[in-house]
């Protein structure tokens, strides 16, 4: 099923770069060169929008075989802000932020259905990397049952950058993991950002040194791991109760 929020072929995206159209990420073939190559590579950067260089059979994937031209961008559905906008807001707003910062997170369906339960449990901000990201498209949408339109995101060139600019300003880095618990001096009153990893391959080790702490699910251990978006729904459950009721635990 093609994304409807693709714009396929190059009048369409160039002509959305020149009026500052909010876009999402776009794909450009691998092999094109020339002016449009240098003159789209340009403004991506100076737009902050992720530029994936791919092969013209992805291309076609993603357009379901329409004539792409060599260049599909997809509109940005949300407003994006980064960690140095948006904590510094909440701060003047009298808030202990809660944020959600997730790491390798590249399924759309497991990023909505995240955002819905953050919503739920009154997270403050979502934290995205530029890159290795599930887009927020219309399926991360209606993943969400449209939630993830109500609450911040941020998407980050660096998340490891962003995640020290949060420990600057006073948040706790919770580092979700399979089996390691030591967050039990946590006080959860403070400001906090729960990191999930990918089921793949978890948090990546230099996001996991920046770590204040680990949380984990205790449970049977018959299988290997939970769904990502099951085991963030637990975690942002247990900060929610934690917050609620101001227990340091």
């Amino acid at each position: 099923m093609k994304d409807d929020t693709l714009l396929i072929g190059r009048k369409p995206v160039t002509d959305a770069l020149d009026q500052a159209t909010k876009l999402e990420k776009i794909w450009i073939d691998k092999d094109m060169r020339g002016e449009l190559e240098k003159l789209i590579r340009k403004l991506s950067r100076e737009n902050k929008i992720p530029l994936q260089y791919v092969p013209k059979q992805k291309l076609s994937s993603l357009c379901g075989n329409a004539n792409h031209q060599g260049l599909i961008a997809q509109l940005a559905i949300v407003d994006y802000y980064t960690v140095e906008e948006l904590v510094p807001l909440l701060y003047e707003h009298g808030k202990s932020p809660f944020l959600l910062v997730l790491d390798g997170i590249e399924d759309v369906r497991n990023l909505g259905a995240l955002a819905r339960s953050a919503v739920w449990f009154d997270c403050d901000g979502i934290v995205l990397p530029a890159k290795k990201a599930a887009p927020i498209n219309s399926f991360a949408y209606k993943a969400s049952s449209g939630a993830i339109k109500d609450i911040p995101i941020c998407r980050e060139a660096s998340l490891q950058k962003a995640i020290q600019y949060l420990k600057s300003s006073g948040v706790k880095i919770l580092i979700a993991d399979t089996e390691n618990n030591d967050a039990n001096s946590l006080n959860y009153s403070e400001p906090i950002a729960l990191v999930l990893g990918s089921e793949g391959t978890g948090v990546a080790r230099e996001i996991k040194n920046e770590g204040d702490a680990t949380i984990s699910i205790p449970g049977s251990g018959k299988v290997e791991s939970l769904n990502v978006s099951v085991a963030g729904a637990i975690l942002m459950h247990q900060i929610f109760i934690h917050r609620q009721t101001n227990i340091n635990v």
